[in-house]
């Protein structure tokens, strides 16, 4: 995802009262927010409820930026500190593991691999495949959710930001040293797992999101699952033949914020301020 491209003259209005110069910087640095919480805490409602009390945040706090850093930088580094203990409803580590999370494809597995042998293969039609994309989409998030808050946090900034080790060391306030051991252990962990998990990264491994599509819909189908409801957020892309980890999670789509975010936020504010001009 690109970093927002911030004005600090847009900053320095803002931090001078003017609620339009405010208004600005809000709508552009909600997006990463956003994609940073649902890549945290992995459910929308939570993610929503963040990051309005991230920006709010980070507007009651304005006045304490200086620009000795950037202002991305502070504001990941704002958002960061409230990701990392928010309360989430999404299981997390160790609830969910990767171990667990290998057990129950493994499973998915049997039941997709128990229908093909008890019928015919039958060709995907595109609705399959977006649903075989979307099950990508949450099986990759479901990776992120079995590591710990620092070690995603670590992922995260690097994967979907791009942040060069310094500046992710200076949002998560440790050295640049000890962030590089820490990106490398979740980077470690997560490619292990997915060259011998995952179809989209190891041609041989025995998952694959179509398989596990399948075992959806039989278990559905054998009342072991209720079907899922759950919309894409935006258009999704295919995730064949990425050839690594890293890969596949950069291919994820961003997350789109929903409107009703920012007009929490303002409504908030304009009770502090008595308008919004």
């Amino acid at each position: 995802m690109r970093l927002p491209e911030i004005d600090h003259a847009w900053v320095q209005r803002a931090q001078q009262g003017e609620l339009a110069a405010l208004d600005r910087l809000l709508l552009v640095i909600q997006p990463a927010v956003y994609n940073l919480a649902m890549r945290m805490l992995n459910q929308r409602e939570d993610a929503q409820d963040a990051t309005q009390e991230i920006l709010l945040r980070i507007t009651t706090h304005l006045a304490s930026f200086r620009g000795d850093s950037r202002f991305a930088t502070w504001m990941f580094r704002i958002a960061s500190n409230y990701l990392l203990t928010a309360r989430s409803r999404a299981k997390e580590s160790p609830a969910l593991s990767l171990e667990g999370l290998a057990q129950k494809l493994g499973f998915g597995v049997q039941l997709a691999e128990r229908a093909l042998a008890e019928g015919q293969p039958r060709q995907l039609d595109p609705e399959d495949k977006l649903s075989a994309q979307r099950m990508a989409l949450a099986c990759t998030q479901g990776m992120l959710m079995c590591l710990d808050r620092e070690h995603r946090a670590a992922y995260v900034l690097d994967l979907t930001f791009g942040l060069d080790s310094a500046t992710a060391a200076e949002v998560l306030e440790i050295s640049p040293e000890a962030y590089r051991k820490r990106l490398s252990r979740a980077r470690q962990r997560l490619d292990e797992f997915m060259r011998r998990q995952c179809g989209l990264v190891n041609a041989c491994a025995n998952c694959t999101c179509d398989k596990q599509l399948l075992a959806v819909e039989q278990a559905q189908r054998l009342g072991m699952a209720k079907p899922t409801t759950r919309a894409p957020e935006a258009e999704l892309i295919a995730l064949t033949e990425l050839g690594d980890a890293a890969a596949v999670f950069r291919a994820h789509p961003d997350y789109q914020v929903p409107q009703r975010v920012i007009e929490t936020v303002r409504a908030v504010l304009k009770l502090h301020t008595g308008g919004w001009q």
